[in-house]
């Protein structure tokens, strides 16, 4: 069994994120200094400004403060439905060569514009995958990105379709390690903020520690769940929630494996599941009585 690494056993403290946000630099509503406040006045820990097929510049760390991170949103190359990618780089310091137009954009192929931003320093997410048209054959070919929006406000928000497990699924089934964060996207025109991060575990807020701890999936996504812990001994995987409870706690497997456990009466604290020795991988999906949310990433994959 090829376990993977499991954040709640790794040295450091919790950091809440958000690593995919938008100015008045592109189509924001908000200026730079609007949108860093109101996150820092929210409690987060860290933001990374992704306007897109730009980098908007950001004020250098100061102790004490947010970490505010660099970043874009490159919206190049064609899906199978003809649809563009669109690429989330967080801690891009330079933005990478791109043509202006859009259609020039896209006609590039989605792998290069990936390969570019990893050269210059990102960590690349896809975004949005169910938004943006995009199956599991889009997915599987590319290299070098560390995984994909499993939740995206703005999309949920907008259209219903912030939600992409299935991509994610579909991936993982097939050997395909991606991990799974979650992003608000704000746009501030809309009820797009404050509904969705990413709780990084890392041993120092510094924009090195933090890209680090999403390189290798040290992270859980969230829409307002807490997970206390999560053990796994590559036999039993137990998860301890937070204060508010769980109405159901999902452990999701390949294919038709897996295993629901689902509150009688009081919400749920603690949940375990024992693996049958036929699953390729598992992850856990929380799920609170208030109906907010939380995923780990997958704890081990048989590729």
């Amino acid at each position: 069994m090829a376990q993977l690494l499991n954040p709640f056993t790794r040295p450091g403290r919790w950091y809440r994120g958000v690593f995919h946000c938008h100015t008045t630099n592109s189509d924001g509503a908000r200026s730079l200094e609007s949108a860093t406040t109101w996150y820092a006045e929210q409690g987060y820990d860290v933001v990374a400004i992704t306007d897109h097929n730009q980098v908007t510049p950001v004020r250098p760390p100061r102790a004490g403060q947010m970490l505010v991170i660099p970043g874009t949103e490159v919206d190049a190359g064609r899906t199978q439905l003809g649809e563009a990618y669109h690429l989330v780089g967080i801690g891009l310091e330079e933005m990478i060569e791109l043509p202006r137009d859009v259609a020039s954009r896209q006609a590039l192929a989605a792998q290069d514009v990936i390969g570019a931003l990893r050269r210059a320093g990102a960590v690349v997410f896809v975004a949005h995958p169910y938004w943006s048209g995009l199956v599991a054959q889009d997915l599987l070919p590319l290299e070098g990105i560390a995984g994909i929006e499993v939740f995206n406000t703005n999309t949920e928000v907008d259209i219903g379709k912030g939600y992409s497990g299935v991509h994610w699924d579909d991936c993982l089934c097939r050997g395909k390690l991606l991990f799974g964060a979650a992003n608000d996207d704000t746009h501030w025109r809309m009820s797009d903020y404050g509904r969705a991060w990413t709780m990084v575990r890392a041993e120092t807020l510094t924009r090195q520690a933090v890209l680090e701890a999403l390189a290798v999936g040290a992270f859980y996504a969230s829409t307002g769940a807490v997970l206390d812990d999560v053990a796994f001994d590559g036999a039993v995987v137990t998860v301890r929630v937070g204060a508010a409870g769980a109405s159901e706690v999902r452990f999701i497997c390949d294919r038709r494996w897996g295993y629901r456990v689902v509150a009688e009466g009081a919400p749920l604290t603690q949940a375990t599941f024992s693996l049958r020795g036929r699953e390729r991988y598992v992850r856990v999906e929380v799920t609170t009585p208030a109906g907010h949310r939380a995923w780990t990433n997958p704890l081990f994959l048989e590729r």
